[in-house]
């Protein structure tokens, strides 16, 4: 966490949620760094590095599939979520990295089935496409957030700084743990499996972290609801401990509370229809 120290002007130049998003954000990384290196290990021994059959047009053509299919999927998911990528940072910073956990998780499962391996791998690629999008633009999202002096490009660089740090400690620790459980699948399947839940739980504690001020639907409900009870405005701290940053829970919490705000609008009612309450 060296380059904290390194932006300008901190602590004061950024927002208090920046040092624990970061911390978490840092241990997340390692570990996908380190999943990184058995999912590609187990990548390349079903396209069949090290085998005398394998050709190689043939690893060259389903390399080249699998990032085809990754590209189309990244400019699909893009089209349809990349207006909405701003308004939920946090959800989808969230569901970036799940995604990255299932496409890992494609690559590890390939070589158990030689039939579908194209198929599989595919799948994985779009998986981590989506995950490339959401990721990036969050990520300038929540720079912006951070940023209290007009410094996010400091911000930035340093951030960049800190996640090249974290990738070279990752993939050190994976090609140490690709060494010691190479040949041993249940001890691979073991330290993925472990890791990856790790990483579920530190990227939800980093969105947990963030106190956004920008307003999106569920906040400015959360809001609104609060204010219309008891007539106190909610600090930003207090609206992110209300907030929901899994998508499925967003998407129960939307259905239920979609018309609560608005139960007492009438549309072309006439005045005399209402009481004295109403008006």
């Amino acid at each position: 966490m060296f380059v904290l120290h390194g932006i300008q002007g901190f602590p004061s130049s950024v927002t208090a949620d920046y040092v624990p998003f970061q911390i978490w954000d840092t241990l997340q990384g390692l570990s996908t760094y380190t999943r990184t290196m058995l999912s590609t290990q187990a990548l390349l021994s079903a396209i069949g590095v090290g085998e005398k059959s394998a050709t190689v047009i043939g690893a060259t053509f389903q390399w080249f599939l699998r990032d085809l299919t990754g590209m189309l999927g990244g400019i699909l998911f893009t089209f349809y979520q990349g207006s909405n990528l701003d308004s939920n940072a946090k959800m989808w910073r969230l569901a970036a990295d799940l995604m990255n956990d299932l496409g890992m998780l494609m690559d590890l499962i390939s070589p158990l089935f030689p039939s579908a391996f194209v198929i599989i791998v595919c799948l994985g690629s779009i998986s981590r496409s989506f995950t490339g999008v959401a990721s990036g633009a969050t990520r300038a999202a929540l720079t912006q957030h951070f940023a209290l002096q007009d410094n996010a490009a400091d911000i930035s660089a340093k951030e960049g700084s800190q996640e090249t740090v974290a990738t070279m400690i990752g993939m050190a620790l994976g090609m140490l743990v690709a060494r010691i459980t190479i040949g041993h699948p249940l001890a691979i399947w073991v330290c993925f499996l472990s890791l990856t839940l790790f990483h579920m739980y530190a990227n939800y504690q980093a969105v947990r972290c963030l106190a956004l001020t920008s307003l999106n639907p569920e906040r400015t409900t959360i809001h609104l609801q609060h204010f219309m009870k008891t007539g106190k405005v909610l600090s930003p701290e207090q609206v992110s401990a209300k907030e929901h940053v899994l998508p499925l829970n967003l998407t129960v919490w939307s259905s239920k509370n979609a018309d609560l705000l608005y139960t007492k609008v009438h549309l072309g009612t006439r005045v005399s229809s209402l009481d004295n309450m109403e008006m």
